[in-house]
């Protein structure tokens, strides 16, 4: 999508380039029609394929870890994270790679269209704070976690289905009646801990 984005910026320029040089000779080098299809091209489809492709790009990109922790605000939980010697559940995570790859946005985005919108509208409103400056510290997660963003990867692993804990609550965790995080820890270090973490 990438590459069909750049092509298509390419083309728009060039195709423009050609019209705006061929518009003074329009009635004698092309047709009435050619000449208005070949502006719909260079002004209308040619840019909406740069643009979708953009789009694609940038949504691609922002799923990142190291788009989260470009924000000097996010730097510690992301140097927290990467810490071997850490035990919070965003770190051990990362460090077992029992996530792959694109840990923040896998735990900070429920699944499906809604997730994705939902936390692409939190990635630009935490943005948005950045470069106004206008974030409080300490930074806190808004609203509840749902368990769902846990349950996705673990409900139907051999170690969670196996766990007598689990079967037990099984219902009440479904229900965000209990939280994992109450008995696996903190996903993210505390405040103070952060302070210890901060880049210099």
């Amino acid at each position: 999508m990438r590459n069909l984005a750049l092509t298509a910026a390419i083309l728009s320029l060039i195709a423009l380039v050609i019209l705006v040089s061929l518009a003074g000779l329009r009635p004698q080098r092309l047709s009435s029609r050619t000449y208005h299809w070949l502006w719909f091209v260079v002004l209308f489809l040619l840019p909406s394929l740069a643009l979708t492709g953009t789009i694609s790009r940038v949504m691609e990109e922002t799923t990142a870890v190291s788009s989260c922790g470009s924000c000097h605000v996010m730097r510690p939980f992301i140097s927290d994270m990467q810490n071997a010697e850490s035990r919070t559940l965003a770190a051990r995570h990362y460090q077992h790679r029992w996530i792959p790859r694109n840990q923040c946005y896998t735990c900070h985005s429920t699944y499906g269209l809604h997730g994705t919108r939902a936390a692409k509208s939190a990635a630009l409103r935490h943005w948005l704070l950045y470069v106004t400056r206008s974030w409080h510290e300490p930074i806190r997660h808004r609203g509840p976690y749902p368990n769902a963003n846990c349950l996705a990867c673990h409900a139907e692993a051999q170690r969670f289905v196996s766990g007598d804990s689990h079967r037990a609550l099984a219902t009440d965790l479904a229900a965000n009646r209990a939280s994992c995080i109450q008995c696996h820890g903190s996903p993210h270090p505390s405040p103070a801990e952060r302070q210890v973490l901060e880049p210099r």
